[in-house]
């Protein structure tokens, strides 16, 4: 992945992949299928990955659903 000039990002805008791992509570096995299958956007330095936090937290906004609840018996309605 390249980053091109338009696109600058802060160096505290970057995430490595501990990082990622702890913030998301997944295993590296599951970080990788993220990345190889393109879900999480990555940029390669030699052989050290890193991620883009906003891009983490798109996935994560994109990807949220609420479920009501039916606060009388405290269940999930289906």
């Amino acid at each position: 992945m390249t980053m091109n000039n338009n696109n600058n990002f802060p160096l505290e805008d970057w995430l490595d992949s501990q990082d990622v791992m702890m913030k998301l509570h997944i295993s590296l096995r599951t970080l990788h299928k993220l990345r190889d299958s393109g879900t999480l956007p990555y940029s390669r330095i030699n052989n050290k990955i890193y991620f883009r936090r906003q891009d983490l937290e798109a996935i994560l906004n994109n990807n949220y659903t609420r479920k009501p609840i039916d606060f009388t018996d405290g269940k999930i309605i289906k």
